[in-house]
């Protein structure tokens, strides 16, 4: 609770300190002394708050990382087991239809050329040269018509698996679809984290420089920038444990998707 009072209280401070700086060289020693005092019993507050709010983002950004890790390794896996999917099934069923393929292909040649002459000798008028294709021919045709639907039969049998094997992985696939969103959200939030951050690490460098010259008022300001910069990274951040925590979810339902 202390967190989040301070955050408001900050933001507030913010245009007050920077507004009590510019106008220094108007005060007079009585009003800076009395200005210097309260930035100091502000700051003191404030440097409280800020540490106790930077070991919550620390915590945080472990945790993130943590699930982002065992996130990522466990869409590898998923992505694995998507490509293994009946695989070695219809690597068999290709061997196989291979196999009759090249088995009965001198037999389909052979009937194929066979063919060819017959309806050269016809063409030619030479009826006895065809007639004699024809008898090669349609002695070879019970076997070529078993050879054909024995090597149609293998395909449509690897036809079907494929099929198969691609509705099982559309299953996957779609139980996916919300990471890559999840994920473009992430980055999206992560730059955010990045401007955050270094908008903050500027103000600390003007911070110290400001403790340097032992100026309160200077020091409370900045310290009211980082401690701003900083609740922005947690809101940030408590995004980036939503966002992951939804595609832990999302993995678990793909993983359940994948064949056994």
């Amino acid at each position: 609770m202390r967190i989040k009072k301070g955050l408001g209280w900050s933001r507030g401070l913010i245009s007050v300190l920077l507004a009590m700086v510019l106008g220094l060289g108007a005060l007079t020693p009585a009003a800076y002394a009395d200005s210097w005092n309260s930035a100091l019993s502000t700051l003191d507050g404030l440097h409280d708050s800020y540490t106790a709010l930077e070991s919550v983002v620390k915590a945080e950004k472990a945790q993130i990382t943590a699930i982002n890790k065992t996130n990522n390794d466990q869409l590898s896996r998923i992505n694995a087991g998507i490509q293994a999917i009946d695989k070695t099934k219809i690597g068999q069923l290709q061997n196989t239809a291979d196999a009759a393929s090249k088995k009965y292909a001198p037999l389909l040649a052979e009937y194929s050329a066979l063919g060819k002459q017959a309806a050269a000798a016809r063409k030619s008028k030479d009826k006895k040269a065809a007639d004699l294709l024809d008898l090669k021919r349609n002695k070879l045709k019970p076997s070529v018509d078993a050879a054909k639907q024995e090597i149609k039969t293998k395909k449509d049998a690897l036809a079907a698996a494929k099929k198969q094997a691609a509705a099982k992985k559309k299953g996957v696939q779609d139980a996916l679809l919300p990471v890559k969103t999840l994920k473009q959200q992430m980055t999206a939030e992560n730059k955010l984290v990045t401007e955050a951050n270094r908008r903050k690490s500027t103000a600390e460098k003007l911070y110290r420089t400001a403790v340097k010259q032992g100026n309160a008022i200077a020091a409370a300001a900045e310290m009211a920038v980082m401690y701003s910069e900083l609740g922005k990274v947690h809101t940030s951040q408590v995004k980036l444990r939503t966002y992951a925590d939804k595609i832990t979810a999302s993995l678990k339902t793909a993983q359940a998707k994948l064949p056994k």
